[in-house]
């Protein structure tokens, strides 16, 4: 045998002597899966919570209860200056024709004039010759529905009305008792006042009379401007009295010389138709509005009305 083929025999170690013991990276194992189990176990707190630091919660803030919003205040309604029943009718800008459809005119022979020749339309009248302040209740004159009825019958039976125009006196001027006819005039208007509670309450005065036209035409001794003069002094007793609107038709139809014009008049007590017309315009520029009127009444009866 060649010493080229000859090989030493190698002695044969036993490998699991030298081959490193699997246990301490077993334990090693061991011990980091217990670390993993264990490390967050010991970090809960033993309530079950974490243990990292928490902020302490801050109380509950409680949601701010809203301020109730104020209402409004409501703005009040201005009240309506009071009439002066001490004082005529102002002048105030002219009405429109419509203004006396509901409107009620109570008068003689003049107020039948003004219903026929001054062009007024939509309003009623409640008017006869020779009508007077004493017959209001006795005189069956007023035709409503076919049949005849006194001034006050008819106020009762009859509509409604917003404005009623009382003209009377020029028939009672021979009646030489001014106290009767104040008396009486008073009683007339509360009962208007009470079966017509919702008008406002014109009261015109009397117009003069021309007393050339009234010679000439022999009209009664007794019409006459003193006569007028003495009852023209009577209504704005009675307006303020009665709480009615004084309407002085007396100093817008007469001349300078504080008489009916000669060429106004057709007989000395009656107007033409211009100055019937020139009456209606008076009218139409001298009106009351309702609440001014009903406030005046109640300031004058001492009434509230808040």
């Amino acid at each position: 045998m060649s010493s080229s083929q000859y090989q030493p025999k190698r002695v044969r170690r036993d490998r699991k002597r030298n081959r490193p013991s699997p246990l301490p990276l077993l334990a090693s194992a061991l011990v980091v899966c217990l670390a993993l189990i264990l490390i967050p176990a010991l970090g809960r707190m033993p309530d079950g919570s974490s243990g990292a630091a928490v902020p302490p919660s801050s109380p509950p803030v409680e949601a701010a209860t809203p301020s109730p919003t104020p209402e409004p205040t409501p703005t009040p309604e201005p009240t309506p200056t009071p009439f002066d029943f001490t004082q005529p009718a102002p002048a105030t800008e002219a009405v429109e024709m419509d203004y006396f459809s509901d409107a009620l005119f109570i008068g003689d022979s003049r107020t039948d004039g003004l219903r026929l020749y001054s062009g007024i339309t939509g309003a009623d009248f409640y008017c006869y010759k020779g009508l007077t302040i004493f017959e209001m209740e006795s005189k069956q004159v007023i035709e409503l529905d076919g049949s005849k009825y006194t001034v006050v019958e008819a106020l009762e039976r009859g509509k409604q009305y917003k404005k009623i125009y009382i003209s009377l006196g020029i028939n009672e001027l021979g009646y030489y008792n001014d106290e009767a006819f104040h008396n009486t005039f008073a009683s007339f208007l509360e009962k208007v006042r009470e079966l017509q509670p919702d008008a406002v309450i014109y009261l015109e005065n009397l117009v003069p009379v021309n007393p050339d036209k009234c010679k000439a035409n022999k009209q009664a001794y007794y019409v006459n401007n003193d006569r007028v003069a003495a009852y023209n002094a009577i209504f704005p007793q009675l307006a303020q009295e009665e709480h009615v609107i004084l309407l002085d038709v007396a100093t817008a139809l007469s001349d300078e010389n504080g008489i009916l014009p000669a060429d106004a008049t057709v007989d000395g007590v009656h107007f033409t138709k211009a100055w019937y017309q020139k009456w209606l315009a008076y009218l139409m520029e001298h009106t009351v509005d309702a609440e001014v009127y009903q406030a005046g009444v109640a300031a004058a009866e001492g009434v509230s009305t808040s």
